[in-house]
C-alpha cells in the first residue's frame, strides 16, 4: 500500500457551503469564456476593417472602390469557420461544466455530507474516516450497512454482488463478508461504530 493516499476535505465548511462554491467557480469560467468569445469577435471585425481600408488605399481616390465577390466571399467564409470553431469551444465548455457526477462524488458529498476522508489506492478505497469532529459534527449512523455496501459497490471499487454479516468478537467493530457472483469473498468491510451505533471509520481487506 506504500502508493495510497489520503484525501481528506476541509473540517470547517459545510456541504451546502462547498456546494455553493462550486457552482460559483463554474459561473466564473463561463464568464471568462464568454468574454473571450467577444473578445475574438471585436479582433475579427477589426481585422476586417482594416484590411478593407488597406484595399480601398490601394486603389487611390478613384471613387467608389470595386466590388470583388471573390475577397469578399473568401472573408466571410474565414470568420464564418473562427465563429463556428468558437461556438464549438463554448459549448464543450458548458457540456463539462455540466458533467454528471460519479457514484463516488455522491457517496463522498452526497450521502457522507463530505464529513469522511478517503483513503485511495490505485482507484479503490481503501478507508474512509470521519474528520468532522473538530467543527463540531457528529459521525453519521447507518441503519442497514449491507444495503449501503451493495448500493456503493462500485464506487469501492471492489467487485462484489452479496453482502453478509460475519462474526466479531470486537463489540465496537461489525464485519462485512463481501461476496462476488461465484460466491467466492472477495474482502471484508470493518465498520468501527461508538455506542450510539455512528460510524467513525470503514475499512476494506481483502
Amino acid at each position: 500500500m506504500g502508493n495510497a493516499k489520503v484525501i481528506e476535505f476541509p473540517k470547517e465548511r459545510s456541504f451546502r457551503k462547498r456546494f455553493q462554491d462550486k457552482v460559483q467557480e463554474q459561473k466564473a469560467v463561463l464568464v471568462l469564456s464568454i468574454a473571450s468569445v467577444a473578445l475574438m469577435t471585436v479582433f475579427v471585425n477589426q481585422w476586417l476593417v482594416e484590411n478593407s481600408d488597406s484595399a480601398l488605399g490601394a486603389r487611390g481616390n478613384r471613387g467608389i472602390a470595386s466590388f470583388e465577390p471573390g475577397v469578399f466571399a473568401r472573408d466571410v467564409k474565414w470568420e464564418h469557420e473562427i465563429a463556428k470553431k468558437l461556438s464549438a469551444e463554448k459549448t464543450g465548455l458548458v457540456a463539462s461544466l455540466a458533467e454528471k457526477p460519479t457514484l463516488r462524488d455522491d457517496l463522498i458529498f452526497g450521502y457522507l455530507e463530505g464529513k469522511y476522508g478517503m483513503k485511495l489506492s490505485e482507484g479503490r478505497i481503501l478507508s474512509l474516516e470521519f474528520i468532522d469532529a473538530q467543527a463540531g459534527e457528529k459521525a453519521m449512523a447507518i441503519g442497514n450497512k449491507a444495503n449501503f455496501l451493495k448500493k456503493y459497490a462500485d464506487a469501492f471499487g471492489i467487485k462484489y454482488s452479496e453482502v453478509t454479516l460475519a462474526q466479531s468478537s470486537d463489540p465496537s467493530e461489525q464485519v462485512y463478508s463481501l461476496i462476488d457472483d461465484s460466491k467466492t469473498i472477495v474482502g471484508q468491510a470493518h465498520f468501527a461504530i461508538d455506542a450510539e451505533g455512528r460510524i467513525h471509520s470503514l475499512k476494506f481487506t481483502q
